[in-house]
């Protein structure tokens, strides 16, 4: 397929807008504050698009719709349980966070245990970034973009990543942001264009339901399903989407820029609103195209498939803009948190005294280096069977026991660091060893215990390595001394309930707990409505 001079015009526009925003924004930054948090500054409506747009990328097109065209409606309790996951940061982590006045979540874990801590999880989060994020974004664009358009993926990995890069480098997170709040209208509009069109070939919502098997169209599954059963989906996936939207680098930058508590609280919730939206934006395309083409060869070919046989000329040109909004929101949201990491938590550590100027250079150059090093890896995501699945097998083995340690760590003063390193220990050698032990056939697994239909879930055995991990946590901790007193100051709850409001009051309408509440119980009610 080729593009009209129509869809060239917009894709250009919005090139050059994007760019354009992001290069004016980088114009002034003069201190390391200013680069890596917008000198925080930032407004609920720029910090909530901010996050939605760090959160969703090309993989969300693809792949949840690619899992919707052999699942169903089911996948989208991903998005909907990302409501509910929210609430974790918006009342506890955030308030801890604005109070230590940290760059990064590792700085975090310094203060609360001890500098090992927080080089570990820092080493961590930056190899998650690159395998689990920029790589998997990447080869994501590379399969729309190759299939719609007949583009080579490599060439795509490439010129995408580069640019991003580029406007990252130059502008910070002030660039970031700002440009991320054009990308989510863009990408928003592109999402409501296709599924609209594609409601309209099949006969509208109660044509795709009389194509399909009823069953697609439930959020809720059985225990025993071996994708999404449902005590894996609102235990498990709730801790992991915890970790992901309250400890994660390259969400939680947004809200360390909050011009006051409550503006990061008002930005959270607004993200929350819009995550509501994506089973029918992005999961409900899955289905449509299991109705109108059921015979597809890769599930993962279901949004690109669309893509090509049903939008007109000029419309195409505003999709792949959207696609590529996200695209770049996600990559530009990563290579901005990994220089911070980079930065404040390796590189300061060796050069405490680096200047403003040289701390925004090093933050450059990681940007570079980090897309480097994911374009390298994006062709290997390709052999594996879905890109949705990779990502929330990654997420869960490895993320799960990292949340449990977060949660610990702020509720009970008795947790130490001892404790703390050997449970990231034993999770870095147990999560990718469950990982790979669960793409082998069923009779050759290691552990044949497992093979009952309650444990065949993989959510159901991250969970169990998650618990393995805790009880490791929780015994060492209580062997080895107590955390020195120093360490507990600011950094556990205790200190929200002794002390002085943590926020002064506001005009009920621009209370958090207002909204918080009406997109939490709409949320619930449509997932009681669709179960």
């Amino acid at each position: 397929m080729h593009l009209a001079h129509w869809d060239w015009l917009i894709i250009g526009v919005y090139a050059v807008i994007v760019i354009g925003v992001g290069l004016r924004a980088g114009r002034q930054q003069r201190t390391s504050e200013e680069y890596f948090l917008a000198g925080r500054q930032l407004r609920w409506p720029f910090i909530g698009a901010s996050i939605y747009a760090a959160n969703i990328s090309t993989e969300h097109f693809v792949g949840l719709a690619g899992t919707a065209y052999v699942v169903g409606m089911a996948i989208g309790a991903y998005e909907w349980i990302a409501v509910f996951c929210l609430v974790p940061l918006i009342l506890i982590f955030l308030p801890l966070y604005i109070r230590t006045r940290i760059y990064t979540v590792p700085e975090f874990l310094e203060k609360r245990f001890d500098p090992s801590v927080r080089l570990l999880f820092s080493g961590f989060m930056v190899a998650m970034s690159i395998v689990a994020k920029i790589a998997i974004s990447l080869w994501a664009a590379a399969i729309v973009f190759s299939d719609v358009l007949g583009w080579d993926r490599l060439t795509v990995i490439w010129v995408v990543g580069l640019v991003t890069a580029l406007y990252t480098m130059k502008g910070g997170l002030g660039a970031v942001v700002y440009t991320d709040a054009i990308q989510t209208l863009v990408l928003l509009a592109a999402a409501v264009t296709l599924t609209a069109i594609g409601l309209h070939h099949v006969g509208g919502f109660s044509g795709l339901q009389a194509k399909l098997d009823p069953a697609m169209f439930s959020m809720v599954r059985p225990a025993t399903d071996p994708e999404l059963p449902w005590p894996g989906i609102f235990i498990g996936v709730f801790f992991v989407g915890a970790f992901y939207f309250s400890m994660d680098q390259v969400l939680v930058q947004r809200v360390f820029a909050a011009r006051n508590l409550n503006e990061g609280r008002l930005g959270a919730v607004f993200c929350a609103f819009l995550k509501t939206l994506n089973p029918l934006l992005i999961v409900l395309p899955g289905l449509i195209a299991k109705a109108l083409y059921p015979d597809l060869e890769r599930a993962d070919d279901a949004y690109p498939t669309l893509l090509k046989n049903l939008l007109p000329t000029g419309l195409l040109g505003l999709t792949i803009a959207g696609l590529t909004a996200a695209l770049m929101g996600h990559l530009s949201a990563t290579y901005n948190s990994i220089a911070t990491l980079f930065t404040r938590d390796f590189y300061l550590k060796f050069r405490p005294q680096a200047t403003q100027q040289r701390q925004i250079l090093v933050g450059r150059i990681a940007v570079l280096a980090v897309f480097v090093l994911g374009a390298c890896w994006a062709p290997i995501i390709g052999g594996y069977k879905s890109l949705f699945i990779y990502l929330q097998n990654v997420s869960a083995y490895l993320m799960m026991p990292f949340a449990f340690i977060f949660f610990f760590g702020v509720f009970w003063r008795r947790i130490n660091a001892p404790g703390v390193l050997v449970c990231m220990l034993v999770s870095f050698v147990l999560c990718p060893l469950m990982m790979y032990n669960n793409q082998l056939k069923p009779e050759d697994q290691w552990f044949q215990f497992l093979n009952t239909p309650l444990l065949t879930p993989w959510l159901h055995r991250a969970m169990l390595v998650t618990a393995v991990c805790v009880v490791l946590l929780v015994v060492v901790s209580l062997l080895t001394p107590r955390p020195a007193a120093s360490k507990l100051v600011d950094t556990t709850v205790h200190c929200l309930w002794s002390g002085p409001p943590d926020q002064a009051a506001v005009f009920w309408f621009k209370d958090y707990r207002l909204w918080l509440t009406l997109v939490c119980s709409a949320t619930a009610l449509l997932w009681y409505w669709m179960r």
